[in-house]
């Protein structure tokens, strides 16, 4: 017989829940999605759930009332997800298993917000499952199928594609400019519908992408194009203006998640007048922010060390109260790349110059690893091993 539940500890109280979840999800015949989805998931995500509570518990301690389900608050989930980011950014958790943390999690929010184990209209919040991929994307731990298939694209192909661009209609020019615009600022989709005037800083020549989580901003300098594109949509217009808004048929704006479709199919219509969208090699949305990546390396060409190291510093400073973030991530990353020197007990070496050519990258695309730069550019051919620090 069990333990009753008034000598349980909040981590035992916590498993309980989550075995009543899923036993009765499972009676009740409940999916998180109807297609696509295996029987096999109600183990494999109560098994997940689990691990989660078990490191929260080691976090904030078994007697802690954030690892009971009805205490559960986005807050906490994004402060575990940032520390599985930091176990991933040292190559101690692989990227799939924190994407299947995230699914899980959903799941049994799902599960207990439709059985009722935690009593009559009790629900849990955990957060929102969009923002937390699209956070996980930014700091370069998940890649969809269109990061990998999207090609590289060099500077014709980018403009041929954005010719077929249709622009007769009100959503067909959003979708040109917000292309034109990815690729002065390496915004994605998500991040340029979200954008309001107030991001626009003309004084101070600069951007900014309020869409992630934790506070954690990217802004970039601005472009003489980005600023051209950006200025006739800005003037006039209160700070808490939307800058690009995308219209259904009855001219009413579209939610977030439609917007970003519309946007998607319209660029992939264009790619394929172009001629170019072919299966494994398709330009989307994200090929814009591909071709932002290589303008800014190779920009870095012939840059000394010395100026490399002063333009991160000056890109640190835009930052705000991102900066000290942001050095803790660059700490991380070197050393990560001294791994095997620390394996052998030498001491750690500094960025090399082309290190440093690729955390400006990385650091432009809201990531801070240098490996991370190599799904967004064809590097310049240098004579050092890069992959590891002799």
């Amino acid at each position: 017989m069990g333990k009753k539940r008034s000598k349980m500890n909040n981590l035992e109280i916590a498993h309980q829940n989550i075995e009543a979840a899923f036993r009765e999800a499972e009676k009740m015949g409940l999916t998180v999605k109807k297609e696509n989805y295996q029987e096999s998931c109600y183990e494999t995500y109560k098994k997940a759930v689990k691990t989660m509570i078990n490191d929260l518990a080691e976090l904030e301690g078994i007697h802690s009332k954030r690892i009971l389900p009805k205490y559960f608050n986005a807050e906490t989930w994004d402060k575990y997800f940032d520390y599985l980011i930091e176990q991933y950014e040292k190559g101690n958790i692989a990227a799939s298993t924190i994407q299947q943390r995230v699914h899980a999690l959903e799941a049994f929010k799902h599960f207990v917000n439709h059985t009722n184990v935690l009593g009559k209209d009790t629900k849990i919040r955990i957060g929102n499952i969009e923002e937390r991929l699209e956070y996980l994307k930014e700091r370069g731990v998940y890649r969809t199928q269109d990061e990998v298939t999207a090609m590289k694209p060099t500077k014709e192909i980018v403009e041929r594609v954005h010719s077929h661009i249709d622009r007769s209609t009100h959503n067909g020019n959003t979708a040109y400019l917000i292309n034109k615009l990815q690729v002065e600022t390496g915004g994605r989709i998500r991040a340029m519908l979200k954008l309001e005037v107030k991001d626009v800083n003309f004084e101070k020549n600069t951007i900014t992408f309020r869409c992630d989580k934790n506070n954690f901003t990217r802004t970039v300098p601005l472009t003489e194009t980005a600023r051209n594109i950006l200025r006739p949509l800005c003037e006039g217009k209160k700070p808490g203006r939307k800058i690009f808004t995308i219209k259904d048929r009855n001219g009413n704006d579209k939610k977030l998640s439609e917007a970003v479709k519309t946007v998607q199919r319209i660029t992939r219509e264009a790619a394929e007048k172009a001629g170019a969208y072919q299966k494994d090699n398709r330009f989307t949305t994200h090929s814009n922010r591909k071709r932002y990546a290589q303008n800014l390396y190779d920009q870095t060409r012939f840059w000394s060390k010395s100026k490399l190291k002063r333009e991160i510093q000056n890109y640190i400073r835009m930052q705000g109260s991102n900066e000290e973030n942001i050095k803790k991530r660059i700490k991380n990353e070197l050393h990560r790349i001294n791994r095997y020197r620390k394996i052998k007990k030498k001491p750690i070496k500094g960025f090399s110059h082309e290190h440093l050519r690729r955390m400006y990258v990385a650091l432009h695309l809201g990531h801070s690893r240098c490996d991370i730069v190599l799904r967004y550019i064809k590097p310049d051919p240098v004579r050092e091993i890069y992959q590891s620090v002799a």
